[in-house]
């Protein structure tokens, strides 16, 4: 699919405008997603009309399951290749948290990996209860999120929790992922689009300018050491992707086997 069909943009009621993600089968976070997205964010700045975003899958079972694992078995391995994948997504998921209205995930299936810092990088999420999880799971496959995920889940939940959650990979489902605070709020099966549609209803029922103006001073203020922060993450992902053990990880993915670290 090209990147132009990737994302549906559409009007979903009075200033809010409803982002849906279509890349099937579990739309993975592939170069051109990432391309759709960074071009998404420059046409919901421009639009005047577009006073808060809902951001929502095609797909019932699957809000982002993250990076396509099977195109990682085929990256090109040295330093500069993967330097360029890393720098695109962080920079992207940058793009997405400083658009300058309201954002709210739709989460109705799994957010794991990259498609958990996506969520991570809107203003708010609203989850579905059900099979649905939510988590970093990067560690399990010899990696680290590149996304800014070691940043920004911290910053919302503690480092104390962040630590394990990362560490061990954790899956969280909607309602403990709203206990620490990692989602705005849990709902009913099937209902996170409904419930996140009418949170951006309320926002984009507010003054333009004062969120505006609260978002820019919660960026430049609460994250005035993310820039720094990311640039950290980013060699940290770029020494990651070129280990052995990201190898091992990838292929014991692919061959549904236990990985075999050293």
């Amino acid at each position: 699919m090209s990147a132009a069909d990737l994302i549906t943009i559409a009007p979903s009621s009075a200033g809010v405008t409803l982002v849906e993600i279509n890349n099937p089968p579990a739309n993975a976070l592939t170069e051109e997603l990432y391309t759709a997205l960074g071009d998404t964010i420059t046409e919901l700045e421009l639009d005047e009309g577009t006073r808060a975003v809902v951001f929502a899958s095609a797909h019932a079972s699957i809000f982002i399951a993250g990076a396509d694992i099977a195109a990682m078995a085929n990256y090109d391995f040295r330093r500069g290749a993967i330097t360029r994948k890393v720098d695109l997504v962080s920079s992207c998921f940058l793009r997405v948290q400083r658009l300058g209205k309201p954002t709210i995930a739709a989460i109705e299936g799994h957010a794991l990996g990259g498609g958990c810092e996506l969520a991570l990088a809107l203003d708010f999420r609203i989850m579905s209860r059900g099979p649905a999880r939510i988590g970093l799971s990067e560690a399990a496959l010899g990696i680290i999120p590149g996304g800014g995920g070691t940043q920004r889940l911290p910053r919302l939940v503690g480092r104390a929790k962040a630590t394990e959650l990362l560490m061990l990979a954790r899956r969280l489902d909607a309602d403990e992922a709203e206990s620490i605070g990692l989602i705005t709020a849990a709902c009913e099966p099937g209902e996170a689009r409904s419930t996140a549609i009418e949170y951006a209803e309320r926002l984009a029922a507010m003054p333009r300018s004062s969120l505006r103006l609260i978002k820019r001073a919660l960026n430049d203020g609460y994250d005035s050491a993310l820039t720094g922060g990311l640039a950290v993450e980013r060699e940290a992902a770029i020494e990651a992707l070129l280990s052995p053990e990201a190898r091992e990880g990838i292929s014991a993915f692919l061959e549904k086997r236990p990985a075999a670290f050293d």
